[in-house]
C-alpha cells in the first residue's frame, strides 16, 4: 500500500543528500521513480537537484500552477507508451515550496495511482513560520520523520535562521529568498533569539524581537 512521507530538517540536516542516496539505490535495483522540484527553487539550476555532499541528480521542474496528479497521469501514460513500467516511488526535494493544493494532488497520486511520494523539505522559513506546503504534508502525511542537526553550541537547531554578509541574522525582508550557506545556518531556539536580539540593539530576555506570525 503506497504511503505519503514527509521528511524535513533544518538547512544542513542532508535532506537533498538522502533524496539523491534514495534515487541512486532505487536505480541500482532497476526501480522506477521519478525526481522532481518546485522551480522556484532555482539554486542549482532549472531540473536539477544537488546536495552539499557534491551529488546530483536531473528531475522535473513543477511550477505553482501546475497539477501534479494530472502532470503524474500524463507521464505514466507516455511511459507505458515507451514500454516502461510507471514509478513505484515519486522523490520530492524543496517540498516547502509547494501550494498546499499541490500537496493534495500529491496525496491523490498516492491514493488513486498507487504511487509512494516522499517529500523532503524544511518545516518553517526563516522567522520560524511554517511553510504552506510543509504545514499541509504535517496535517495529512502518513509518515514524517525529522532529520537532526545541532546548533554550534551543541543544542538541537530547529532555526533556518537568515544571515547577512557579516553574519548578522536578518530578521525581515521577503520571505522566500534562495540561499545557501552563504545566507543561512541553522540554530538552536536559544542562539536564534540572542542572535536576533543583538540584531535589533536588545541585549535584555524581555526586549527580544517579536516577531509577526499573522
Amino acid at each position: 500500500m503506497a504511503k505519503l512521507y514527509f521528511i524535513y530538517g533544518p538547512m544542513s540536516s542532508s535532506k537533498s543528500a538522502q533524496l539523491l542516496m534514495n534515487a541512486y539505490s532505487f536505480e541500482e535495483r532497476g526501480i522506477p521513480f521519478l525526481c522532481i522540484k518546485p522551480s522556484i527553487d532555482n539554486r542549482d539550476g532549472d531540473g536539477v537537484i544537488s546536495s552539499r555532499a557534491g551529488m546530483s541528480r536531473e528531475c522535473v521542474s513543477i511550477d505553482t500552477d501546475i497539477d501534479v496528479f494530472e502532470f503524474m497521469k500524463n507521464y505514466i501514460d507516455k511511459v507505458s507508451f515507451a514500454g516502461l513500467d510507471k514509478p513505484k516511488w515519486v522523490l520530492v526535494d524543496e517540498s516547502q515550496f509547494l501550494t498546499s493544493k499541490q500537496v493534495y494532488e500529491l496525496s491523490d497520486v498516492v491514493d488513486y495511482l498507487d504511487i509512494n511520494v516522499i517529500c523532503y523539505g524544511l518545516r518553517t522559513d526563516f522567522l520560524c513560520r511554517m511553510f504552506d506546503g510543509s504545514k499541509t504534508l504535517m496535517e495529512i502525511a502518513d509518515d514524517i520523520n525529522e532529520l537532526k542537526v545541532s546548533c554550534k553550541c551543541g543544542r538541537k537547531a530547529v532555526v533556518n535562521a537568515r544571515i547577512d554578509s557579516d553574519g548578522n541574522v536578518v530578521v525581515d525582508g521577503d520571505r522566500i529568498v534562495i540561499g545557501g550557506n552563504d545566507m543561512y545556518m541553522s540554530v538552536c531556539r536559544k542562539c536564534y533569539k540572542e542572535m536576533a536580539a543583538k540584531a535589533n540593539g536588545n541585549c535584555d530576555r524581555n526586549e527580544y524581537v517579536e516577531l509577526d506570525v499573522n
